[in-house]
């Protein structure tokens, strides 16, 4: 019988030093093994510092066309950002957005990362899920065809297109630990849910702060999630289910 293999990632790493600690503590004494970075912020870098010390926690990049500052100069992305220099607040602002510059936008993000990181990340994925749109999706897989790097599996099509074009990735993708469903039963559910193969739940841990507040729509519900990322009966279930925690650098291996 397959193995049970689990990547607990957390969005967002060095948006906020709030966040970063957050996701170190649900490394630290929970069961997150991931973490993907956004890199246009300035906590990027004390992120990578804590990943340093962390040597188990996985780093990706968090591809981010959306909610914040790109890294490229605002003028070179005309059909990225508004009047102000800034990309749009959700995906469903990308509508104009021209291939050449999401695929400009991506390599300078990455660019970034291995500036900070000294390496490649781990792996991609994209803030609010921006690589479901067409011309992120396209940008994200020439990033992957380069570097030879798995990429989250954020639908079904995009699974089996991942699976065509031989891009590594998880057998399977969990976002229902979010808002509502962050509860110590849905948690538990979802660990004895966990079906054979590798599978990947998203989270989104912090130690909540005030420029969380000021700038996501999603914030005081982070330090439930810290909670229970981090609870006794979470981390026994992992265990009492034999699965296995790793990261996305560990998923080629037996």
């Amino acid at each position: 019988m397959a193995s049970k293999r689990l990547i607990v990632n957390a969005d967002d790493f060095g948006r906020t030093s709030g966040i970063n600690r957050g996701i170190v503590d649900a490394h630290r004494r929970g069961i997150v093994t991931s973490a993907t970075l956004m890199v246009a912020y300035e906590p990027a870098a004390e992120a990578i510092a804590l990943a340093g010390e962390n040597p188990g926690l996985g780093v990706g990049l968090h591809l981010a066309f959306t909610g914040g500052p790109p890294v490229l100069p605002p003028e070179r992305l005309p059909s990225l950002v508004d009047g102000a220099g800034r990309l749009p607040a959700k995906p469903e602002g990308l509508g104009r957005a021209k291939p050449a510059e999401v695929l400009a936008e991506a390599r300078a993000q990455l660019a970034r990362f291995r500036e900070l990181a000294k390496g490649d990340p781990t792996h991609f994925d994209s803030h609010h899920h921006s690589h479901r749109t067409p011309a992120v999706l396209e940008a994200v897989l020439t990033l992957a065809w380069e570097t030879g790097l798995p990429v989250r599996s954020a639908s079904k099509d995009m699974h089996q297109r991942l699976q065509r074009e031989g891009i590594p990735t998880t057998d399977a993708f969990i976002e229902d630990f979010y808002d509502q469903q962050v509860l110590l039963e849905s948690l538990l559910a979802i660990v004895d849910g966990i079906a054979p193969g590798t599978t990947e739940l998203m989270c989104h841990p912090a130690v909540v702060d005030d420029e969380l507040r000021r700038s996501s729509g999603y914030s005081d519900m982070r330090t439930r999630e810290l909670e229970l990322l981090t609870h006794r009966e979470v981390r026994q279930a992992v265990q009492a289910m034999g699965i296995r925690l790793i990261h996305f650098g560990e998923l080629g291996a037996s």
